[in-house]
């Protein structure tokens, strides 16, 4: 059996809800009293929304309606910037098919249509991806661009057979590496034995492209005695990274004694990295900061030595200054 209660137009149930929270207050008007109560007999939808509002407070209502507006914004939002993304690749998609025709009818072969396809997928990397994408825009948008260009690197490798491919893409890889590789694995979900080791599978990451950096540059050379060189003096100052991080990552003490340690490790890696990696490349037994000649400002190692004296002992100062300050307030946390 159909129930008796049938719906009203749209266009009157829009009036009386924005009546019903008047007419529950009994505030309206004794028309607009009687268009409500007329109208409730005959509209469920309307009905269930009187029996919400007698049950729930005005305030909850608000906050429902609000609700809805902001989905419904939201959503046309959403709609806007999908058909935004789709405009935006049809468009991409012309000078893909312009140069496909060129080059099928210059009889060429497809070198620079696949150069050109790879290029479009650069700029839709950028454009498109974040209009389309639903959620984490920022990581797919990230890892479409680069995957892009080294697509356009290898097209470019093939069209003038230099085969440089890894020449380019490992150092790109890296110095990319170094500004959005925090946003990419922010984004990504690790299983929980690695969802809080983000910072420390970003050290490694950098770390690991670094080297491979230093060795495809030098081995495309064959410069072994450049390679040795560099993943040395980079062994070095990568090393007082890590201790740098593992102290301000890992160390259970206050802030004050994790920066004084940050600060000693500062100052002494910069008054003696420099004659550690000379030992250990060449073999020279030196330290420079014994030459320190406060007097003598123009020899080039007088003034390495004072530069790295200044730093040492203004490192030790200040280190110590924090030492004494963490050591302070760790006891009178333990009080």
């Amino acid at each position: 059996m159909n129930n008796p209660i049938t719906q009203s137009t749209d266009e009157t149930c829009n009036i009386v809800q924005d009546l019903l929270p008047l007419y529950y207050d009994d505030v309206c008007s004794p028309s607009s009293k009687r268009l409500v109560e007329k109208h409730l007999k005959t509209c469920e939808k309307c009905q269930n929304t009187y029996n919400e509002l007698k049950n729930d407070s005005i305030d909850s209502m608000i906050k429902k309606e609000a609700d809805s507006v902001l989905k419904q914004h939201e959503k046309k939002e959403k709609s806007a910037a999908y058909k935004a993304g789709v405009i935006i690749a049809g468009l991409l998609l012309i000078p893909i098919l312009i140069t496909f025709i060129v080059c099928l009818s210059n009889g060429g072969g497809l070198n620079t249509f696949a150069v050109v396809t790879a290029s479009m997928l650069l700029v839709a990397a950028m454009t498109v991806v974040p209009l389309m994408a639903q959620q984490k825009k920022l990581t797919k948008c990230i890892i479409c661009g680069v995957f892009a260009l080294l697509l356009i690197f290898f097209f470019v490798d093939r069209m003038y057979s230099s085969n440089e491919f890894i020449l380019w893409s490992v150092p790109t890889i890296f110095g990319l590496s170094i500004v959005l590789f925090p946003f990419v694995i922010r984004g990504i979900e690790l299983p929980p034995v690695l969802s809080d080791k983000k910072a420390l599978i970003t050290m490694l990451w950098d770390t690991l492209w670094l080297f491979l950096t230093i060795i495809e540059v030098s081995g495309h050379t064959n410069d072994v005695a450049g390679m040795k060189a560099g993943c040395i003096i980079a062994f070095v100052f990568v090393l007082a990274a890590w201790l740098i991080f593992f102290d301000a990552r890992y160390l259970n003490a206050n802030g004050f004694i994790k920066s004084a340690i940050i600060v000693l490790i500062a100052s002494v890696w910069t008054a003696f990295a420099n004659d550690i990696c000379e030992f250990l490349i060449f073999g020279t037994r030196q330290i420079t900061i014994k030459s320190v000649n406060f007097s003598d400002w123009t020899s080039n190692i007088c003034v390495n030595a004072n530069v790295y004296a200044i730093v040492l002992v203004s490192g030790v100062i200040i280190a110590s200054i924090l030492f004494v300050a963490g050591g302070i307030k760790a006891f009178a946390n333990k009080k």
